[in-house]
This record gives structure tokens, C-alpha cells and sequence, in this order.
């Protein structure tokens, strides 16, 4: 078992198997489970082919025994620098409604690198507040903590139609990354990153499944 050092350029597609793995095997330590792991296992997870397994592992500089498997450890240490989750990204929260408030009391971010530095709202009654440990900051200050701190990546949780205003003034300050939680398509310049998480893509597809599966069971409903 052993790997080599390198900069390596991950698709989309390997770089989410990459997270797959990360978070099983970082919760098999957590419960203190085997030190080792196999690709089967690995595999088992997306019900893919243990060879994709093979290769992904290979593409960060990870190598594993014959008949022994991988250290799970070592897979676990080389997924987090190659993902950046060594080292420490602040980030902040604009948003302090309900999904706002659940983001800002998930703990389970820190294990990825991920710390919230300020929350942000515009409803005075929150303002000056603590949510889920964070104090809540008006977004008049935006930019004042986002200087302060360095921030580079921000997190929104509002409304469709204040998403825009609010990205274009978090690029004006300095933000080069961006996860989106409100339902809309952000324009950003071309050196900023969003991620766009739109719940209801999720929905549409549950449900179009479910649909699926109904004219399937009832040729007549078709």
C-alpha cells in the first residue's frame, strides 16, 4: 500500500465517487471498524464495477495489496488533501430561514473542511441573534465580514428573486465560490464557481420515477 505525490485534474463524475468513498469509509473509523477496505466494498456503494473502484484510487496516487485491500486510513488522507478537505474553508451563510438554520447548525461540515464564519439576514429579528451557533450578522455588513475574515465561498439560502442582487454583491466583495440553495440560475463571471442545488430538480425526478412505476404496475393508466 503506498502513494505518490501529484496535481491532479478530477471530472465531475470521479470527483463525486471520490466523495462516496470519503464519507463511508470516514464513518467506518469514526465507528472504529476495519483498517483496511476493498474495492469490492468500495464498489458496492455506487453498484459499480470494483475495477472503477481500482482506477479512481490509482488516479490520486493510492495503491492497494492483493488479496489485502487498501488502508483505509490512507484512502481517507489522500481523498482529503486531493479535495481540498485538509484544510479549512471559511465560508458564509446568507439566509437565516429554516433551511438557512438548519445549514448553520449541521456540524457535519467541519469534517469536510467547511467553516461558517457569519450568518446574514435581513429580518431585524434575527439580527444580532445566535442560530445553530452562529451570531447573525445584517447583510449591510456582507462585505465588512467577508473582508475581515478572507472569505472566499458563500452559501445562499434566500428567495429566488433577492439570489441575483446577492451574488453580484459577493463577487464585488471577493467570493470565488458560491452554493446556491435558492431556486434560480445565478450569472456569475467565469472565474466564479457555483453550485446549484435545486431541491425540486430532486422532487421532479422522485416523482417522475413514481410515475413511471405506476404505468408500469397499470398498463391502462398510460
Amino acid at each position: 500500500m503506498g502513494r505518490s505525490k501529484a496535481k491532479y485534474e478530477l471530472g465531475h463524475s470521479h470527483l463525486e465517487r471520490l466523495v462516496h468513498y470519503f464519507h463511508f469509509l470516514s464513518e467506518q473509523s469514526d465507528l472504529r471498524k476495519a483498517a483496511t477496505v476493498s474495492s469490492r466494498e468500495l464498489a458496492q456503494l455506487l453498484a459499480m464495477d470494483d475495477t472503477q473502484v481500482r482506477k479512481d484510487l490509482a488516479a490520486i496516487g493510492v495503491r492497494g495489496v492483493p488479496r489485502v485491500g487498501y488502508s483505509a486510513s490512507e484512502v481517507i488522507e489522500a481523498i482529503r488533501e486531493v479535495l481540498g478537505f485538509d484544510k479549512i474553508h471559511k465560508a458564509i451563510l446568507v439566509g437565516a430561514g429554516r433551511l438557512g438554520g438548519a445549514l448553520a447548525a449541521y456540524r457535519g461540515f467541519v469534517k469536510y473542511g467547511l467553516r461558517i464564519v457569519g450568518l446574514f439576514d435581513d429580518d431585524p429579528g434575527k439580527v444580532g441573534t445566535t442560530i445553530g451557533g452562529h451570531f447573525v450578522y445584517s447583510t449591510g455588513e456582507l462585505e465588512t465580514v467577508i473582508t475581515r475574515n478572507q472569505v472566499r465561498l458563500a452559501i445562499l439560502a434566500v428567495p429566488a428573486e433577492a439570489c441575483q442582487d446577492l451574488a453580484d454583491r459577493l463577487v464585488r466583495a471577493g467570493i470565488s465560490g458560491i452554493w446556491n440553495f435558492g431556486p434560480t440560475t445565478l450569472t456569475v463571471p467565469p472565474n466564479v464557481v457555483v453550485r446549484h442545488e435545486h431541491i425540486v430538480v430532486g422532487l421532479a425526478e422522485l416523482a417522475y420515477h413514481l410515475q413511471r412505476e405506476r404505468e408500469d404496475a397499470d398498463p391502462a393508466a398510460q
